[in-house]
């Protein structure tokens, strides 16, 4: 995309006026240029395209999103929050395509992560909860479903969702 694009562009700008500062004037005016490309690919590193991918999931924008996280070559090279996010988005985008094993891997392992706030860790334990649901696993279900209720959310849309599988289990 054009995202990863621009900021390739950026670095190689940057670095390259520095350079042609550096052999005209010397290292002092030329520093700034350095230190500017290095923050930018040590950002492209830790925090990859995770924060446009996970914008574009909110916004149901599935390809996009897949599209931006396919960008992030070295998802272990992020930092801890944005691997979280990484395998957050990622498994909603297996669960939306109904492959089931990648979605639960990768909730799973967002859930193990560094998820910011009780409404997004609901949200992965609920989804985890609706996949051993389909795959009739009923005691990981019940405990995924006490899981999700017992974080501190108020986003009615997951209220209902738990209230709905909840209804579903006990048929």
């Amino acid at each position: 995309m054009i995202y990863t694009r621009i900021k390739y562009f950026m670095i190689f700008i940057f670095f390259a006026i520095g350079v042609m500062l550096h052999l005209q004037f010397g290292l002092g005016s030329a520093w700034y240029l350095y230190v500017a490309s290095f923050l930018l690919i040590i950002t492209h590193f830790l925090f990859g395209t995770v924060g446009l991918a996970f914008a574009r999931l909110k916004k149901g924008k599935l390809d996009e999103a897949e599209a931006l996280l396919n960008q992030t070559k070295k998802p272990e090279w992020l930092s801890k929050k944005h691997k979280a996010y990484y395998h957050f988005t990622k498994g909603m985008i297996g669960m939306q395509q109904k492959d089931l094993e990648t979605g639960k891997k990768h909730l799973s392992l967002a859930l193990g992560g560094t998820l910011r706030n009780d409404k997004d860790r609901a949200l992965v334990t609920l989804n985890l909860a609706h996949i051993a649901f389909v795959q009739k696993e009923k005691s990981d279900c019940k405990t995924l479903l006490e899981k999700a209720k017992s974080y501190k959310t108020n986003d009615l849309m997951i209220k209902e969702k738990i209230k709905e599988l909840e209804e579903a289990l006990s048929s």
